[in-house]
């Protein structure tokens, strides 16, 4: 990134988020108490990440063998057959640029699903600079982290819990592109929302490898998708917008929220997120979706359609 645009930027980022922390310090407040969150660090090849996690275990049983496979390849469970709750992981907005796990939008996202009894993780991306190979290896490490068994499959503590069977990604500005890029190759992953796509930037936060991140991004045919920009956000255009989006397979669905700028997206999220979620995946809340994820139904229509 030129050196020019760097504080210019920086500065907005700063600005924004000081006019949006009171806000956001009240919602905060909301669902506490039947949402919290504990560290702990995944592994990463030989290195590891710092994430915030809350495992839910399901209603119905705490022990059993995983599910993960192909959409088209994985067995159809009956609802008897569904032992997990389903897993949401939010990613974060550009570090260098003050950007983590604790930024408003990933905090929003899980407490949203994680209040519904979703499990849910935010983590920190162990490197900002770069063509976004190492974040999107970092999504694809949280991924099979929730979904893959543990050595003590029933213990109390989080990084022992029973294993998800489906997952749902949900990135903010940098980390949108990296989602959707990493959801191609992780199999549980049922759909992704893109928040605030940086599109005019990507050259520069993704050091001229956005053409390829977005070239993953378009394998997910038969995932639902749902792309979110305000009108007045400062890193991508309405134009820009859309010719991403018309460039990724269907379904999918995009808001454009008249008046929101980069930094608000997280006061529209409660609402748009529940609404798409309860269209696109055919439930009748987020309560029914954290319970049990994708319904049978919908699955056996992503298999014969694959």
């Amino acid at each position: 990134m030129p050196h020019c645009l760097k504080p210019v930027l920086l500065a907005c980022w700063g600005v924004a988020m000081l006019e949006t922390f009171d806000g956001y310090a009240e919602a905060s407040m909301q669902g506490m108490a039947a949402f919290q969150e504990e560290r702990v660090r995944i592994p990463v090849g030989q290195s590891w990440l710092s994430a915030k996690v809350a495992v839910r275990q399901s209603p119905v049983a705490a022990c059993a063998p995983s599910f993960v496979g192909e959409m088209a390849e994985a067995p159809i469970q009956t609802d008897r057959d569904k032992l997990y709750t389903l897993r949401v992981i939010a990613l974060h907005p550009w570090g260098p640029m003050g950007g983590s796990m604790d930024d408003p939008h990933p905090s929003t996202v899980c407490r949203l699903f994680g209040s519904a009894g979703c499990s849910t993780a935010r983590f920190d991306f162990r490197r900002g600079i770069g063509s976004g190979a190492t974040s999107v290896e970092d999504v694809r490490a949280v991924a099979a982290w929730l979904t893959e068994p543990k050595a003590e499959n029933c213990s109390t503590e989080a990084e022992n819990q029973a294993v998800a069977s489906q997952v749902l990604i949900v990135g903010y500005s940098y980390g949108s592109i990296i989602g959707a890029a990493a959801a191609a190759d992780i199999p549980a992953v049922i759909g992704y929302v893109t928040l605030g796509p940086p599109i005019d930037y990507g050259w520069a936060l993704y050091v001229f490898n956005m053409g390829h991140l977005r070239s993953q991004a378009a394998d997910s045919e038969h995932r639902p998708k749902l792309l979110v920009v305000g009108t007045d956000d400062q890193f991508c255009s309405t134009k820009s917008f859309q010719a991403f989006a018309d460039e990724l397979p269907e379904p999918k669905q995009s808001i454009v929220l008249k008046g929101v700028d980069h930094f608000s997206l997280f006061k529209s999220l409660p609402k748009v997120l529940e609404d798409w979620v309860i269209s696109a995946f055919a439930v009748g809340s987020l309560q029914e979706f954290a319970r049990g994820g994708v319904p049978d139904a919908v699955l056996r229509q992503a298999q014969r359609l694959s």
